[in-house]
């Protein structure tokens, strides 16, 4: 049985006077207002299905079970790129594009756009990186931990009766109704014209399912880049910057203690120019390699992250990107799997997070001022993708019922 949201219900009254502050870890507040996207550049292409910019033209939005997995329809997208035949069900006439385009100009050619593989219709591997699972959980599936693929239920997105699709073509598919919920919200919070900057839910989905599925190892190594060069691992000097080093203690010492227990070492810490000397390779091509973290420490982080799905390492990125910390992305996604009554987590909540993530700015802006269509820019897109991408992931974990206790 499907929802119908007509814009302009009562039942979307609330979601709409969300939008007006940050989200946070509650399915109300599913719509974001800022993100960074795509450039809206016209394409070059012959055919241009973006939607980007384009009038609102639909009236209800609805959410619909799926009666198959991905990894069960990925066969005819494969054939679609290679230009073979697809079945009926998966024409243009019975889905709409995505309105977030593979690359910036609307194109599949962008720098860092992947394609799917065309082995792609070998779906072990698709299947494994879209079944939820806890981070650090390697066994799938299993008991109080995992989801078995075939329990999972799917939920895609519609308008007019028409099912969405992704940039690559695929059908868009969500672990996870109240995921769907959200990803709906966002469509029917479109007024006058279409925004994908307004939908974090949905440019995550469709990089889950059109690019970490099918090249996890590229999002792997992107969110380790983070760790050399964690922004909390370099400290003000307490002898020139007193006031900074307090604020900066305050903020990530409880995520070094954390990080110490559940990576089994503690972080490399740099103090003023010490972190500048530290971090420099000396004969290398590359003069700033980052701080020498522990080769436990080093170890522990890469096996953690292969130990995630396509969903949590697509949200641990995007809290990295934002953040420019690993540590931050990982006790983020840490802390919503364990039982907060038996354990002491860095961030009670987002809000922490950001706090953390934003201790230098914070503390220039209390200096010398607030600089408007800058910093406080900065601010709330730091709040809206951390809270996003943290809601992102553990909606799934809730939906499925996957703990750890």
């Amino acid at each position: 049985m499907t929802l119908n949201f007509v814009r302009g219900a009562n039942q979307w009254s609330a979601v709409r006077s969300a939008r007006q502050s940050v989200p946070g870890c509650n399915p109300s507040s599913s719509s974001s207002r800022f993100v960074r996207g795509f450039s809206t550049k016209k394409s070059t292409t012959s055919r241009d299905t973006r939607l980007a910019g384009r009038p609102r033209f639909y009236k209800n939005v609805d959410i619909t079970p799926l009666d198959a997995a991905p990894w069960e329809t990925i066969a005819s997208v494969v054939g679609s790129n290679n230009n073979q035949p697809t079945s009926s069900s998966d024409s243009h006439q019975s889905s709409i594009v995505s309105p977030i385009s593979a690359g910036v100009d609307g194109s599949q050619s962008a720098t860092g756009v992947r394609h799917i593989p065309e082995n792609a219709a070998q779906t072990s591997h698709f299947e494994w990186m879209l079944t939820p699972r806890l981070p650090g959980d390697t066994n799938n599936p299993r008991k109080g931990t995992a989801t078995a693929s075939h329990n999972i239920s799917w939920y895609g997105v519609t308008l007019d009766g028409k099912t969405l699709s992704t940039p690559m073509g695929q059908k868009l598919a969500l672990p996870s109704k109240t995921l769907a919920y959200m990803v709906a919200a966002e469509w029917d919070a479109q007024t006058t014209r279409l925004q994908p900057t307004n939908m974090p839910f949905m440019t995550m989905a469709c990089t889950v399912l059109d690019q970490a599925a099918f090249h996890p190892d590229v999002y792997r190594k992107e969110a380790l880049k983070f760790l050399p060069t964690d922004t909390t691992c370099f400290w003000a000097d307490p002898t020139e910057d007193r006031i900074l080093h307090r604020r900066q203690e305050k903020a990530w010492a409880d995520i070094h203690t954390f990080c110490q227990e559940r990576l089994g070492a503690k972080p490399t810490t740099a103090m003023g120019m010490e972190g500048i000397l530290m971090s420099r390779q000396r004969g290398s091509a590359k003069p700033f390699a980052g701080l020498p973290h522990p080769i436990e420490l080093m170890e522990a982080a890469r096996r953690w992250t292969e130990s995630l799905d396509a969903w949590q390492l697509v949200a641990l990125n995007s809290i990295n990107t934002q953040a420019k910390s690993f540590l931050v992305g990982f006790s983020m996604l840490e802390s919503q799997k364990a039982n907060h009554e038996r354990q002491h987590f860095p961030f009670p909540s987002v809000e922490k997070a950001v706090e953390a993530s934003r201790v230098e700015e914070e503390f220039q802006i209390s200096n010398w001022g607030l600089v408007e269509g800058g910093h406080d820019y900065d601010r709330v897109n730091c709040s809206i993708q951390l809270n996003s991408a943290g809601l992102f992931a553990k909606t799934i974990l809730m939906d499925n019922c996957i703990t750890d206790d």
